[in-house]
């Protein structure tokens, strides 16, 4: 996925000369640089002062927009998770089957999390992350789901899929089926293998012909 970088604005200092400058772009600048390092690096390699340096601020900087680097790989994480959304929408645009619009979702979301795992651990502790930023994975992930369910939806009505399937639950076990490959298989598969593997169970099954 594409980083866009922003642009390094001077500080912009007060009118009244009182207080400590802003910086243009804070939060992003620092939630850039800490998404190009945490996709480069595990979780527990990457130090807040890297962050910094990487973004051109002040570690104090990084430690008034958030206040852990738990909280700081969370964020952008969900940050990313929306551009990862735009995305699949955009490729959607120029698929031309129900099996391509699964693979491309598939692939796009498989490559997205290869390097997030540390994420998922995060979730489940309940100490880790503030109420409001699992809240904001939660809505970024049903957003997602809809979008699968929406696919698989238009796909019954051109009769490629069978009446009455049930979307919702498709939808939720082909995302299943990502995360645990995500969490489980990454010693001996690779993210396009997966993805390959992940679409052909879900449209085809295990079964022999």
């Amino acid at each position: 996925m594409s980083v866009k970088r922003l642009p390094v604005s001077p500080p912009i200092r007060r009118k009244d000369g009182r207080g400590r400058p802003s910086t243009p772009f804070l939060r992003e600048r620092i939630l850039q640089s800490a998404a190009e390092l945490f996709a480069d690096r595990e979780f527990d390699l990457v130090l807040i002062d890297e962050v910094a340096a990487h973004a051109g601020v002040g570690k104090g900087s990084v430690y008034r927009q958030f206040k852990s680097k738990e909280e700081l790989y969370a964020a952008a994480v969900i940050d990313g998770f929306a551009e990862l959304q735009r995305e699949i929408r955009t490729a959607l645009a120029g698929c031309t089957s129900m099996r391509e619009q699964i693979a491309t979702i598939v692939r796009h979301t498989v490559r997205f999390f290869w390097t997030r795992r540390q994420f998922f651990a995060l979730l489940r502790d309940p100490k880790a992350l503030p109420p409001s930023q699992e809240r904001q994975y939660r809505a970024q992930r049903n957003d997602l789901s809809r979008l699968i369910s929406g696919v698989l939806d238009e796909a019954v009505r051109r009769g490629a899929m069978r009446p009455g399937f049930d979307t919702r639950i498709a939808a939720e076990a082909l995302l299943g089926m990502v995360r645990g490959i995500n969490r489980y298989g990454r010693e001996y598969t690779t993210p396009d293998h997966a993805a390959d593997i992940v679409t052909s169970i879900f449209l085809d099954g295990c079964g022999a012909r």
